[in-house]
């Protein structure tokens, strides 16, 4: 039994390869294609305004640490 496995699993794999090479060359697959290249585009402008973010906020912190000059409150008495 396990000996038509090694004969009947690169059949369907060759026949899978075959369907989309077949489905890609008339532009079946144009759509999903497309899809699948929003979905990485999305998922790496995501990326990209996360690091982007931890960057500003790290630089925010950088300058809050070095030129932050905190000024004193001051009291007015204006009573009188």
């Amino acid at each position: 039994m396990a000996n038509n496995a090694y004969y009947i699993i690169p059949v369907v794999i060759a026949f899978i390869a075959i369907a989309l090479a077949f489905a890609y060359q008339t532009g079946a697959l144009d759509p999903i294609i497309e899809k699948i290249g929003v979905y990485f585009f999305k998922a790496e402008a995501k990326a990209e305004e996360k690091k982007m973010e931890a960057q500003g906020q790290k630089e925010g912190e950088d300058f809050l640490k070095s030129k932050w000059i905190p000024v004193p409150s001051v009291v007015l008495n204006i009573s009188g």
